[in-house]
């Protein structure tokens, strides 16, 4: 069974090598809605590597989850993913971590 890893959700890179402060501060600037995700949150069967609590955004009419994950790999660090997100995903988001209110 091939590993689950990050790369293969697709979607795009919005930030690369940024801080939890800047990932937040991005987050809370685009989404109207978003969740507090703890290091180690597993997240379509992948583990989301993080230092730190981050906030993952739902865009809920462009139908996007903007994701954190940190790659231990030289120049990468914490990179925010803007990936589709299908219904299922949005509510797996909101069932399994705490809202955050702006």
């Amino acid at each position: 069974m091939a590993s689950r890893c990050v790369n293969n959700l697709g979607g795009r890179v919005i930030l690369k090598e940024a801080t939890s402060e800047q990932v937040n501060d991005y987050v809370r600037k685009h989404c109207r809605e978003y969740y507090e995700m703890p290091p180690d949150f597993v997240f379509k069967e992948i583990r989301m590597l993080l230092k730190s609590p981050m906030l993952v955004g739902l865009q809920i009419k462009k139908g996007k989850i903007l994701l954190p994950f940190t790659k231990p790999c030289p120049g990468y660090g914490t990179i925010l993913y803007e990936i589709a997100a299908k219904e299922t995903d949005l509510d797996f988001i909101r069932s399994n971590l705490t809202k955050v209110s702006g």
